[in-house]
């Protein structure tokens, strides 16, 4: 099946695939190759393409909207970010810092973003150590 993931700053991936697993307001799924037809919210999370060839792609993924029609899959996020992309400690780091501005807001605006802030970081945390597994799997 084709798979496309589609973010604001271009195509992520796109490319044949046998399956594709997410994270939908209903929970994960697994979609694999003649899926029934259907459009889902996706919620932040890893995203996991398997290519018909090649290793696992995996992406953190921080919500958006997923259609499958007969023959094809496009996911359709804001933000996606490839986990070879992702550094452990720099994410940690950033973690850090969002939980130190959390503790400090002054008001709900200030908590809502640090709140953010240390959402996105949890999902590329567990991108990063998804990564860093499936590397030593090998």
């Amino acid at each position: 099946m084709k798979v496309e993931l589609l973010t604001l700053s271009g195509t992520k991936f796109s490319g044949e695939a046998d399956e594709l697993r997410l994270t939908t307001t209903n929970g994960q799924i697994g979609i694999l190759p003649h899926h029934e037809p259907f459009v889902a919210q996706v919620v932040a999370g890893p995203v996991v393409v398997r290519p018909t060839t090649g290793q696992p792609e995996i992406f953190a993924t921080y919500g958006g909207i997923v259609e499958v029609t007969a023959d094809a899959v496009r996911l359709l996020a804001d933000e996606a970010d490839h986990a070879d992309d992702l550094l452990a400690d720099e994410v940690e780091e950033a973690l850090k810092r969002a939980t130190e501005m959390r503790d400090k807001a002054k008001d709900r605006v200030e908590l809502e973003q640090a709140q953010s802030m240390i959402d996105r970081a949890n999902v590329r945390l567990g991108v990063a150590k998804m990564r860093r597994t499936h590397h030593r799997e090998r």
